[in-house]
């Protein structure tokens, strides 16, 4: 992997680097691509990064796992398995690696058509894979360690994002963390990374929004997320920012936002200004989408 966007050496526990190494090495070994997601990606990217501090820090690793079939998601999991230095875990897609959860999420060619996966033989629960994709194509590529040498790819915030509202709206009401983790990524989007841009070559943006450098980050997040996303994701995304932001709408994203959102959202932040900053989200993102139109 070339093009290092980030050097982390010595910043990640040893045993979080013992893991993914040996992931790494059976991965390529199989010829299987994959990438850190979910909050692990989340706290790498923010914390690690670019400095900032999250109040919610997890103590598993999510992986995305590009395959073709099920039969290869078997199979890199047995080889797993074989090492001596992994074990099974309650998750449908979970190992352990010592007491460290590692979850493992199927994406590529085996979802089907709709974007969904659902783990053979019952094939009862069902799980929207839509943003994967993109996500990966889209990656960051890090250095997590020089002994043992450890590159790995990362989603931007952008395709992360993208991942956690997709995911939010599959799995509500029991996704709430995605929305926290969203909401985490709105307000801290200008801050990471996208100062100098925002007031460099996204002055005109920053202007309509009065110079407030957060509602001009979240309308870039907006903008950033349509860029990346298939037709397919796309319509679905703008499905969820139109219904959680109408005028008769629940809001049950920005519920989802505020409930336990202490340290996460800015001091004084409530519901309507949540509110407002979900707008901004989606006003973004129909911005770019119209300018993918043209």
């Amino acid at each position: 992997m070339n093009n290092i966007s980030f050097d982390l050496s010595g910043k990640i526990d040893q045993r979080t680097i013992d893991a993914l190494a040996l992931v790494k090495s059976v991965a390529d070994s199989l010829g299987i691509h994959f990438f850190i997601v979910g909050a692990t990606a989340r706290d790498l990217i923010l914390t690690h990064c670019y400095g900032i501090r999250t109040s919610r820090m997890t103590r598993d690793i999510d992986l995305g796992v590009e395959i073709a079939n099920w039969e290869q998601f078997e199979l890199l999991k047995k080889s797993l398995l074989s090492t001596g230095k992994f074990k099974g875990a309650p998750k449908v897609h979970g190992l352990l690696f010592d007491s460290l959860p590692i979850d493992i999420v199927p994406f590529g060619e085996v979802s089907g058509e709709d974007g969904r996966i659902s783990r053979p033989p019952e094939h009862e629960t069902f799980m929207s894979l839509l943003g994967f994709q993109e996500a990966y194509e889209f990656a960051l590529t890090i250095r997590l360690s020089t002994t043992p040498d450890l590159v790995v790819k990362l989603p931007t915030l952008a395709g992360l994002a993208l991942m956690k509202l997709i995911s939010w709206k599959d799995g509500h009401p029991l996704r709430q963390k995605d929305a926290h983790d969203l909401l985490v990524i709105m307000q801290k989007y200008e801050s990471a990374g996208n100062f100098d841009r925002l007031y460099e070559k996204e002055q005109s943006l920053l202007e309509e929004e009065s110079f407030d450098s957060t509602n001009a980050g979240i309308r870039l997040l907006g903008r950033d997320m349509a860029m990346m996303a298939s037709s397919e994701t796309l319509a679905a995304a703008r499905a969820i920012l139109d219904d959680e932001t109408r005028t008769d709408s629940q809001y049950k994203l920005v519920a989802d936002m505020a409930s336990g959102s202490s340290g996460i959202a800015r001091p004084g932040t409530d519901s309507e200004e949540l509110i407002s900053q979900v707008e901004k989200l989606k006003q973004g993102f129909v911005e770019a989408s119209k300018a993918r139109s043209r």
